[in-house]
């Protein structure tokens, strides 16, 4: 189960530790957080972030999207996932896949330059928890989750369980940042397409072949660091797309 996190200011953030791998083991804790923008995070809130470790956020929103500040002992790494590749994107919005697992497979084939952008700044952060957002806490976050929970070696019941934990707090969500995060339009896209929120996670994640994915568009060190969490684990063993 997703190890939510207390933090002030924040609805959508949890540990990527804690969770099953198919090892039997559990992913580490204090390596990887998610979360959503960050502007409503107090000071108490900071400190608690510091205290889990956070020595770099990594911001994977748009340029026009950025708001907010980072402390000045934090470093901030602006990633741009989703990048301005209309003939990507033009679709997709139109359809309301954005906001749906129902992409992400697609993004690593046609747009493989954003993730490797954001793996790369993964690999080349200090030491210390990496915290990576985007404004929901949901998709674009959801994707970098999701590869990394796959890259070592997360069990698929442990990754859907992460993915779906932002539905649970989507009311919560509402309540702190005065905004709908458009729960039922996400659920009626996926509808439309004939899956469910859960099973639309486990389709993507059963076609996810990461290990050739990332010897592709990653150098060798960026590979170790992804596939090692930052040194705090030995590599997976790599397996086809499907968990057995």
């Amino acid at each position: 189960m997703p190890t939510r996190l207390d933090i002030d200011g924040l609805a959508n953030v949890r540990e990527l530790g804690g969770l099953e791998r198919r090892d039997g083991s559990r992913t580490p804790t204090g390596v990887f957080i998610r979360a959503e923008t960050l502007d409503r995070v107090s000071n108490a809130g900071w400190d608690r972030l510091r205290a889990h470790g956070v020595r770099t956020v990594i911001d994977l929103r748009r340029p026009e999207e950025t708001s907010g500040e980072v402390p000045a002992d934090i470093v901030r790494h602006q990633v741009d996932l989703d990048g301005d590749e209309r003939d990507f994107w033009a679709s997709r919005e139109s359809d309301g896949q954005w906001g749906t697992p129902l992409y992400y497979a697609d993004h690593l084939a046609e747009l493989p330059h954003r993730l490797a952008g954001v793996l790369t700044a993964i690999a080349q952060a200090p030491d210390g928890a990496v915290l990576f957002h985007c404004g929901a806490g949901w998709d674009r976050t959801g994707l970098v989750a999701a590869v990394l929970l796959k890259a070592v070696g997360a069990t698929e019941d442990a990754a859907a369980g992460d993915y779906l934990a932002s539905f649970d707090n989507a009311p919560t969500m509402v309540d702190l940042h005065a905004r709908s995060f458009e729960v039922d339009e996400r659920r009626a896209v996926l509808a439309r397409f004939g899956h469910t929120p859960e099973s639309a996670f486990r389709a993507m994640w059963r076609g996810l072949d990461l290990d050739p994915w990332l010897r592709t568009h990653l150098d060798a060190r960026a590979v170790e660091v992804v596939t090692t969490w930052r040194g705090t684990v030995a590599p997976a063993p790599v397996l086809s797309s499907v968990d057995r």
